[in-house]
């Protein structure tokens, strides 16, 4: 068995290893985590309003607050998500932003009253029209600049990957959109892993 003194080299390598692991992960108190929730509630919600007001597109940036320089490059050897990628803003919930990453269709099984993907090689419409969201919460957000750049003019929305899978995310979901007096809104119909899950089960493993 191998054994590490604590002076050693190895050691001393391990050590900063783990220590970066912790080092990685924010921890909020529940007070600062209050702070944001109403800075940026405020905030987001009357960007939104305006922007629907004046007919914008609500398309935004998110970007990764440990990889902010990578931008506006792209490594597609990457592992991972990438440090930055477009989304559509939405809408807001009790804890944060909600992220509009792809939009596609569901079948229901009716025999176990579950979804998964629809089949294209079928052909297949699916039942349900829904949109894949990120569910964001506003603690995981650092700063925004509205303007954007010279590359396109969208909102830059800062964030830490440090939720769901190193993702920006505590928790994906497709949801079905509905208006209430011409404002969009989204309610969920399935948790995505369930739907991942089910739909492998049928070798069917991409959303469409």
């Amino acid at each position: 068995m191998l054994e590490y003194s604590l002076l050693s080299p190895a050691y001393r390598i391990l050590k900063d290893i783990f220590s970066g692991i912790r080092s990685s992960k924010r921890h909020l108190s529940s007070s600062e985590k209050i702070q944001l929730r109403q800075k940026w509630k405020k905030e987001f919600e009357s960007e939104l309003l305006r922007r629907k007001k004046e007919g914008l597109r609500c398309d935004v940036i998110l970007r990764d607050m440990n990889r902010v320089d990578n931008y506006p490059e792209t490594d597609e050897k990457e592992k991972g998500i990438s440090s930055w990628f477009k989304v559509g803003l939405m809408g807001t919930y009790h804890k944060g932003i909600l992220a509009g990453l792809q939009w596609g269709g569901l079948t229901l099984d009716k025999n176990a009253n579950k979804y998964r993907f629809r089949n294209l090689k079928e052909n297949e419409k699916g039942d349900i029209k829904v949109i894949l969201i990120g569910y964001i919460p506003y603690e995981n957000i650092e700063a925004v600049d509205w303007e954007g750049d010279e590359y396109g003019g969208h909102p830059h929305i800062y964030c830490y990957f440090d939720a769901r899978k190193k993702e920006p995310y505590e928790s994906l979901a497709f949801c079905e959109q509905k208006h209430l007096n011409d404002f969009p809104f989204y309610t969920e119909v399935a948790d995505y892993n369930s739907v991942y899950k089910y739909s492998k089960k049928f070798k069917i493993e991409y959303f469409a």
